[in-house]
């Protein structure tokens, strides 16, 4: 399976275009533009940030996006994902993702599939993408290695974005370094509860979400209710869109600005407590 940005006729360029305009002086004019068309955009997972992740890269306009998942909307996904309405409840996240991408650009190449990432489809999935986004659902670790470590084989960098607190940490997989899928999530694996979850991915944790707090907020995740402040998601989406289109070079400014930094170093985002630094995994 290979993801190729379609050849614009000239009308669906000058449309393409237009709908880009207010990104030319970033992104180096249209020739900059029509770099980010020829970029292929992997997204597994179309919850609360996937489905906005897909839909900011449809916006800012990559031409050829993949995406996956197996689960349908419910009505508690309304409070954060772009493709959750009253009317979509009960249908399948794949399926409205396409539809409301489709909604925004038809030049674009989409590939949607209602199947998730499996181990029989992963190496299909990755085929051909410059980027993955990982974005399945936290409590699939297992799958999210196997996704990640696909990507590594072919050498595609993966990023991943996850609420905490009501700030997001962000991840970059970097296929030429040391640090693997495993080297991270494994452990998680190994022990399957919520705790270990928690302290793996949840550190370090900002102060309003410790002590009794935090006891709170694992009782939830241990009944299944995910507690995600709905705006959080579209921090993360756009922190995630920048820094990729900033690591391939296609945010065009003069000034030195740092690569995204590698697991096992990533970053740490929270606007209640004002904080944007540099953490690092405790091994």
């Amino acid at each position: 399976m290979y993801v190729e940005s379609k050849v614009l006729e000239e009308q669906q360029l000058e449309n393409y275009f237009t709908r880009t305009l207010r990104n030319h002086f970033w992104v180096g004019g249209k020739s900059g533009q029509l770099k980010i068309q020829k970029f292929r955009v992997g997204v597994a997972g179309l919850g609360g940030m996937g489905s906005n992740i897909a839909e900011i890269f449809c916006r800012l306009g990559v031409g050829a996006i993949r995406a996956t998942d197996p689960d349908t909307i419910e009505r508690t996904n309304i409070n954060r994902q772009v493709i959750a309405f009253e009317d979509t409840v009960g249908v399948k996240k794949a399926d409205a993702a396409y539809n409301e991408l489709k909604r925004i650009a038809k030049d674009v190449n989409f590939e949607i599939s209602t199947e998730g990432i499996q181990a029989h489809n992963v190496e299909k999935f990755v085929e051909g993408l410059d980027v993955v986004i990982n974005e399945i659902d936290v409590f699939h670790i297992d799958k999210q290695i196997l996704l990640i470590e696909a990507a590594r084989k072919l050498g595609i960098p993966v990023y991943t974005t996850i609420v905490v607190g009501v700030g997001i940490h962000l991840y970059k997989y970097d296929p030429k370094g040391n640090y693997s899928a495993r080297d991270f999530l494994d452990v998680i694996v190994k022990n399957k509860d919520v705790e270990t979850l928690v302290d793996r991915l949840g550190q370090p944790l900002p102060s309003y979400l410790q002590g009794p707090r935090l006891d709170e907020f694992t009782h939830e995740l241990k009944q299944g209710n995910v507690p995600i402040f709905g705006a959080s998601t579209f921090l993360g989406q756009s922190l995630l869109a920048i820094r990729v289109l900033h690591d391939f070079g296609f945010i065009n400014i003069q000034t030195n600005v740092p690569p995204t930094p590698s697991l096992p170093k990533f970053l740490v985002l929270d606007p209640l407590t004002f904080q944007f630094e540099i953490a690092e995994v405790d091994k």
